[in-house]
């Protein structure tokens, strides 16, 4: 019987981990590299302040988007200290255009990730793809 019992209990735990789907905290991570998906720019994602928030960097621009306005922000941070505020979702400081914004990233699955930055009630969204 108590074998019995072992292997239901087993079977239900590998039933459930295979339904589950991805996209809870652990199964995928906004850390890596992303680009825009008109591919005129490149950023990457790392851990920052002691792994309790992420910083995003721009590391490459396209030639056509090598303008004096973007390459003033070339291998600078861009999004900091975002702090997750739900599942696949953090908050934090953006800057663009020369403007500092408050700015979400959210990790829409494993390869789609958006950024999306307000000033007062004008807002900006940004779609980037895993590379």
């Amino acid at each position: 019987m108590k074998r019995i019992l072992i292997n239901i209990i087993t079977s239900l735990v590998l039933t459930f981990t295979i339904a589950v789907p991805n996209g809870f905290a652990g199964d995928v991570s906004p850390l890596g590299s992303w680009q825009t998906t008109s591919g005129e720019s490149r950023y990457e994602v790392t851990s920052c302040k002691n792994g309790k928030a992420i910083c995003a960097k721009l590391v490459w621009l396209r030639s056509d988007a090598r303008t004096p306005r973007n390459l003033k922000h070339l291998n600078k941070i861009i999004l900091s200290n975002a702090r997750a505020v739900q599942q696949n979702k953090w908050r934090g400081s953006l800057r663009y255009g020369g403007e500092n914004l408050n700015g979400s990233l959210t990790l829409v699955n494993s390869n789609k990730l958006q950024l999306n930055g307000c000033k007062f009630v004008f807002c900006k969204t940004i779609n980037f793809k895993r590379i």
